[in-house]
């Protein structure tokens, strides 16, 4: 889409409407695509990316199933595959992992509702699912990016060596830790690591006791770590397993660089993929802040708006808790140009931006804040000439300035062309301005281009009201408050109220007089006749609009009465056949009694029949209650029961975690992460930063993922 001036966008804010897109985008690559979005004016483009956001946004409104579509960001591992010799590390392998993964869930799940989203399972076509990948990946690595043991048999052997020599290492160091601790010379925590040497946590007072190499003292200068002098050699045994064991790993991991670096394109597509999934996400979410629709796409020049809004002022005025009032108006290639008219911080300018800001929206595949039966359709070129400052920067202010923007208007305009110009012919002489203006004005209409004016003169009105391809529209202003309603009404021209606001600032009566004696005397009674018009289509807005309260009124009593009628109606169909029986039965045995007690020898015999039958109910009654009440005592148990072995069960389970190498951990109580190196004995070895230390296990509890 062609844009004059470049800066067209700002000008009706859309950068605001991409900064809340922003922030709805979880993915750095999804950010990027809210930044980068610009107004389209191909069909099918548009087309497809609002077909996209209105199913997004069905998924979102109404809890649809949706796989999660977040992903690492990769930027820095697809750089490093572009590298011949770089290595990619274990973490940053998963991360390739966990995006080809996600892709694969994602594309199976699109195939699958293919036919509910045909827009959304267009974002994957032309990529595929590699399971070759995942699986190259899966065979060397752990989830945490922990290289598997079984992925060479040199590493196999290395480990085992490792574990060997921890072992010994372990069986003499635990021995000196009993000893030493006896004598109180050691921390409570007893050893740790230092430059991946086992040490002791020793007393500073008592480190000259020890025969050893001390290694550093805490950051309070109490610990002293001090390597025994009997396990150095032991030591050195860890030390070169472990050396054999990190060589071999990055053998492996070079050797899977190696190998992933084939795929450098079809994961920059994944990545590119999931990160328009959740650009389209992120449109619709801000679809549903907006209250936003899809419009009907038009393949014609027409623009019908139903209930539309300025979605920042829309926003704002609801955090504020304030009303917004929407506007209504329709332009086809017969009444292609709208001139707005009324008095000034009426509205005029703010109907005008709504109307563009909604355009370049549609046409950049964003729902609109409209009624779904709006129509838009799709033009080429978008000019603006805004020359205020309410809150899009002030950038041509002088009237020789306006005029080149005119200029280039009347060299470039054509059918395909949406303007828009505010404050039209301001900047100069007011009667040669208006002049000029309406010559444009028709040169324009005669381009065939669609458009949209706000103005003050009363040429412009005159003009629009006779020309054929002009449509005149105002803001409503209460002719007894003079106050503005800042709502648009189509078809007739409004006042500027110049005189009656001057009234009910209290200017004398005389002033103003002598104001209207300065002008054509035509032009006043055009400016009456217009405030005379707009007060009798505001009476008859208020009439219908009463009529239409009292219809609506009058058809929801009907409604309420037929839904009583049709309530009462099933009542009467669905009595049990059953119920009906046993009442009958019941009036039956009443009218026994009443036959009964009529003879005066049978009221006594009858009084003691009433009176057991009455027991025998009672009777019947306290049974059910009791049964009732063991019932629920026994289900009450039985629930007890099954809470104290499923908590039972899940105790036991808890106790049978079995902690790995690889695993990340924490200690109980605490928010630091490490990493286990080695299990042995109740007892793992954690490496926590630069530091590695071995606690109890009962000590630690697994990361939550």
């Amino acid at each position: 889409m062609k844009l004059f001036p470049l800066d067209t966008p700002e000008r009706f804010e859309f950068h605001k409407v991409i900064e809340r897109l922003e922030r709805y985008a979880q993915s750095e690559r999804g950010k990027t695509f809210a930044r980068e979005l610009v107004p389209d004016h191909h069909f099918d483009t548009i087309s497809e990316g609002l077909n996209q956001t209105h199913e997004a946004k069905e998924i979102v409104s109404n809890g649809i199933f949706f796989p999660d579509y977040q992903f690492p960001d990769v930027k820095r591992e697809l750089g490093k595959l572009r590298i011949q010799n770089a290595v990619l590390e274990g973490q940053e392998a998963i991360k390739i992992f966990k995006l080809a993964s996600t892709t694969a869930v994602v594309i199976k799940h699109l195939g699958e509702k293919s036919e509910e989203y045909p827009a959304l399972k267009l974002i994957t076509e032309g990529i595929y699912s590699s399971k070759e990948l995942v699986a190259l990946i899966d065979d060397i690595l752990e989830p945490n990016g922990f290289i598997r043991t079984r992925a060479s048999k040199e590493l196999g052997l290395a480990r085992k060596a490792l574990s060997e020599a921890r072992t010994k290492t372990n069986k003499a160091f635990e021995a000196m830790v009993r000893k030493y601790k006896k004598l109180g010379w050691l921390r409570d925590y007893d050893e740790s690591f230092y430059n991946d040497r086992r040490v002791l946590a020793v007393l500073a007072e008592y480190k000259r006791q020890i025969d050893g190499t001390l290694h550093g003292s805490s950051e309070s200068g109490s610990t002293a770590y001090i390597e025994p002098m009997q396990l150095v050699p032991l030591n050195n045994d860890v030390a070169e397993a472990r050396q054999r064991e990190k060589k071999e790993e990055y053998r492996i991991l070079k050797a899977l660089t190696d190998e992933l670096r084939p795929y450098h394109d079809l994961i920059q597509s994944y990545e590119r993929t999931l990160g328009f999934l959740d650009f389209t996400f992120a449109k619709a979410r801000l679809a549903l802040e907006m209250k936003a629709s899809k419009p009907i796409i038009s393949r014609h020049k027409n623009i019908f708006l139903r209930e539309a809004y300025h979605p920042i002022l829309l926003l704002q005025n609801r955090e504020e808790e304030k009303p917004t009032i929407p506007l209504t108006l329709n332009l086809d290639p017969e009444k292609r140009i709208l001139v707005i008219s009324g008095p000034n911080a009426g509205g005029k300018s703010i109907s005008l931006k709504t109307m563009g800001l909604l355009q370049i929206m549609f046409q950049s595949g964003l729902l609109i804040p409209a009624h779904e039966e709006s129509r838009m359709g799709i033009f080429r070129q978008l000019f603006v000439d805004i020359g205020d400052d309410q809150s899009i920067a002030y950038e041509l202010s002088t009237y020789s300035s306006r005029l080149i923007k005119m200029k280039h208007f009347l060299e470039f305009a054509q059918k395909q062309t949406l303007f828009f110009i505010d404050e039209f012919g301001t900047g100069s002489d007011p009667e040669l301005g208006g002049a000029i203006a309406e010559v444009i004005l028709g040169e324009l209409a005669q381009t065939k281009a669609f458009g949209v004016i706000t103005t003050h003169y009363a040429n412009i009105k005159i003009m629009a009201e006779d020309h054929k391809a002009m449509l005149n529209a105002s803001m409503l202003f209460d002719e007894k408050t003079l106050l503005p309603k800042y709502q648009l009404q189509v078809g007739i021209a409004g006042s500027s109220y110049t005189f009656e606001v001057a009234r009910k600032i209290g200017l004398k009566e005389e002033i103003v007089e002598r104001a209207k004696q300065k002008l054509d005397d035509k032009k006043v009674k055009f400016d009456q006749l217009l405030i005379t018009l707009q007060t009798k289509k505001n009476q008859l807005n208020k009439e219908t609009s009463i009529l239409q309260r009292e219809k609506s009124q009058v058809r929801k009593e009907i409604e309420s009465s037929k839904k009583v009628a049709q309530t009462y109606q099933e009542k009467a169909e669905n009595l049990n056949f059953e119920e009906n029986k046993r009442l009958i039965e019941k009036g039956k045995k009443y009218e026994q009694f009443l036959e009964g007690w009529k003879v005066k020898k049978n009221r006594k015999d009858l009084a003691h029949k009433l009176t057991l039958a009455a027991e025998k109910e009672a009777s019947r009654k306290r049974e059910a209650a009791e049964a009732r009440k063991e019932r629920e005592k026994k289900d009450r148990i039985a629930k007890q029961k099954a809470n104290k072995k499923e908590r039972a069960k899940i105790i036991k389970e808890m106790r049978e975690v079995g902690l790995k190498p690889g695993d990340e951990v924490k200690m109980r109580g605490t928010r630091q992460v490490g990493v286990i190196d080695e299990v042995s004995k109740g007892k793992a070895t954690v490496v926590f930063g630069m530091v590695r230390t071995i606690v109890p296990i009962e000590k630690l509890e697994l990361k939550k993922s």
